[in-house]
């Protein structure tokens, strides 16, 4: 019997998490496995455990290091107890003739990554996840959406930030506390771009880059700081204040047309760039990072979701 409990407690005390940890270890026969199957740590599978036995005055495993932890006769008892508690609980949820719940994954991400990458891939997430619904939610700051994911307001974000920015201390913390649930996906090289001839005529003197229109493909709201320190890395002030337009393909469009300037992703105007429809002024541009995190209170399915954004990410 554990030490710390001479007597079973109340079974009030017992919670369908510690369960739900027990018959997974006694299932796969592994804490370490356990801890992957739960997307939690080895400790907290311990600990767990180590409650339940207390909770209940019984050793439930006979562990021995470098073994795998094994049932004891009394565990054999409680595991087939537990896995009629757990399967009556799921017919409670889940019971006959009852519609199953959709599982609404709530996705933050902004409408070109929305278009260009999520939408190719909800045909494949609903037809190997059908219980799924995606819940699209606006591009929102790193700063409030690294705080919603923590919360649990939503289940994945997808966003880039630069490593040349002074993030708060609010989010350094945040990102520190969710750094097992983030993936940087990739590095986003940047550029500044100019209808054709602007370097040449920047060259002769013919005109200079502080009267020039620069525009930015975000929101107001989202973008003024970020130009701000962009401009500031390149060693611009310009004298017309910037123009923000939501848009990446309409900003490239304007640039086209000689409407300004702009600093976008190169991948985003590369057709663009190599038709020589816009050209890239010698001016260097700090790169941005995709960033990809999952709260740690998202549905098991998240993960799924998770794996196949990183791979279109990455092609």
């Amino acid at each position: 019997m554990p030490a710390n409990a001479s007597s079973p407690r109340s079974a009030d005390d017992i919670t369908f998490v510690q369960l739900r940890t027990f018959a997974c270890a006694a299932q796969v026969g592994s804490f370490a496995r356990t801890a992957e199957e739960l997307d939690i740590t080895q400790p907290a599978v311990s600990e767990r455990i180590k409650a339940l036995e207390a909770l209940l005055g019984r050793h439930l495993f006979l562990r021995r290091k470098g073994t795998t932890p094994v049932l004891t006769e009394e565990g054999q008892e409680v595991f087939e107890t537990v896995q009629t508690i757990l399967s009556s609980l799921e017919k409670l949820f889940s019971g006959e003739g009852r519609t199953a719940e959709k599982t609404i994954l709530r996705l933050s991400v902004g409408p070109n990554l929305r278009d260009t990458y999520l939408k190719p891939l909800i045909p494949r997430i609903c037809q190997d996840h059908p219980e799924v619904e995606i819940e699209f939610h606006p591009m929102i700051s790193p700063v409030v959406v690294t705080r919603q994911i923590k919360r649990g307001e939503l289940d994945l974000a997808v966003y880039a930030i630069s490593d040349s920015t002074t993030p708060s201390p609010y989010m350094v913390s945040d990102m520190t506390e969710l750094s097992s649930f983030n993936h940087s996906v990739c590095e986003l090289p940047m550029a500044l771009i100019a209808p054709p001839g602007t370097g040449a005529r920047l060259s002769s003197g013919e005109c200079l880059i502080e009267d020039m229109q620069f525009i930015f493909p975000l929101r107001r709201d989202l973008g003024v700081r970020w130009a701000r320190v962009r401009l500031r890395l390149m060693g611009l002030a310009p004298r017309i204040p910037p123009l923000f337009v939501e848009f990446p393909d309409v900003v490239s469009r304007m640039v086209e047309d000689g409407q300004g300037v702009a600093c976008m992703m190169t991948r985003s105007v590369a057709d663009k760039i190599a038709a020589g429809r816009v050209e890239v002024l010698d001016i260097p541009v700090v790169p941005m990072r995709r960033l990809l995190v999952r709260s740690p209170h998202a549905p098991p399915v998240a993960r799924h979701v998770e794996r196949m954004l990183c791979e279109a990410f990455s092609a």
